[in-house]
């Protein structure tokens, strides 16, 4: 088992270097409010107990509080910083609520890796306001930049998003940018990531790739299992269902809890919403309505107000047409930003 105890003796922030934990931390930025999150999970990871509780985002179910080994969070930093070649003082960018994975792995990779981390208080549109070598960041935040001050993000030369699906507006913008851009794949039970997949550049792909020491296979579904790793975790079985290159490379296509079985035929919504993307300007989701005749039957949610003209539905085959449209004035999203399809249905399906 990992000693996760040498690596939280000081941590490097704008510049600064603070022994004496979490003492120091709590004089110099307790009572600045935002920064609550971000010094209470400092004083619990100095702390000597040897796991963190944390919250699950609730974009699949209903948010709960889990346990993760101080072990595993180390050993996820080391992972991304071995598959980002991230070196020790160089600079991190922290614009995420300390309060959830994301936020707090981004202090571990501080303290793991020697970073000098420079926080910032959250919100939808980050100010990069000077250079910086690794920052993470959720679609939402990205997009916001993207459409305000696009040549900021060059001020970033490793970006990791994450969160939510990128979607093709972020994918197209992206492209001329210096600044290497990943999506991430992970989830709070494995401490954040455990794939990227590089989204810009000569090398982007389609699939993820799988950090160091990490193997992964599918299961009969269909769906991704972690196989083997260094996080201290046992086995997990997921609900993402993919299409596996080898045991290092997948491509994600959807979750199995989201498929719509129609007579027999089972429909993966996701694939849907990425034909229909091009072609609808606002935020939307395919989910499953009830079928006397078929059991289930595709139909549409979409952010906005009604419209009376109907979409175009033409690129998709038979099974995939939706054969209701609903409307709704905001879909529910989750404290971390992801659209929870679950609430949002229930408001609209009475």
């Amino acid at each position: 088992m990992m000693n996760w105890n040498k690596f939280s003796n000081q941590i490097k922030i704008e510049g600064k270097v603070y022994n004496n934990l979490p003492h120091n931390i709590e004089t110099k930025f307790a009572k600045v409010n935002w920064l609550n999150h971000n010094v209470d999970f400092i004083k619990e990871f100095v702390s000597p107990q040897d796991f963190i509780t944390v919250k699950t985002s609730g974009s699949t179910g209903i948010p709960k509080s889990i346990k993760l080994k101080k072990s595993t969070l180390v050993a996820s930093a080391l992972n991304t910083g071995e598959f980002l070649d991230l070196k020790k003082d160089q600079s991190a960018f922290l614009c995420l609520p300390g309060n959830y994975i994301a936020g707090k792995m981004m202090i571990v990779r501080t303290f793991v890796l020697g970073l000098d981390l420079y926080w910032q208080k959250p919100g939808s549109r980050p100010d990069i306001e000077r250079d910086y070598d690794f920052a993470a960041m959720t679609p939402m935040q990205v997009e916001n930049i993207l459409k305000t001050d696009k040549s900021a993000l060059n001020r970033i030369k490793k970006l990791i998003i994450g969160g939510a699906s990128v979607n093709e507006y972020i994918h197209n913008e992206i492209q001329d940018l210096e600044t290497q851009i990943y999506e991430s794949y992970g989830m709070t039970e494995t401490a954040s990531h455990i794939a990227l997949k590089k989204l810009n550049g000569k090398d982007k792909s389609d699939y993820f790739t799988v950090l160091n020491k990490i193997e992964i296979g599918i299961d009969l579904r269909s769906c991704l299992v972690l196989n083997k790793s260094n996080l201290h975790v046992k086995n997990i079985v997921t609900n993402d269902i993919v299409e596996l290159k080898d045991s290092k490379q997948f491509k994600w296509l959807g979750r199995a809890d989201n498929i719509i079985n129609s007579g027999g035929v089972k429909i993966i919504p996701e694939l849907i919403e990425k034909k229909l993307k091009p072609f609808l300007k606002n935020e939307f989701f395919i989910f499953a309505i009830e079928d006397e005749k078929y059991g289930q039957l595709p139909a549409i949610i979409i952010e906005g107000k009604k419209s009376d003209k109907i979409p175009d539905f033409s690129i998709l085959n038979r099974f995939e047409i939706p054969r209701k449209v609903f409307y709704i004035d905001k879909l529910i999203r989750t404290d971390s930003g992801k659209v929870d399809r679950r609430r949002t249905v229930g408001r609209i399906i009475v």
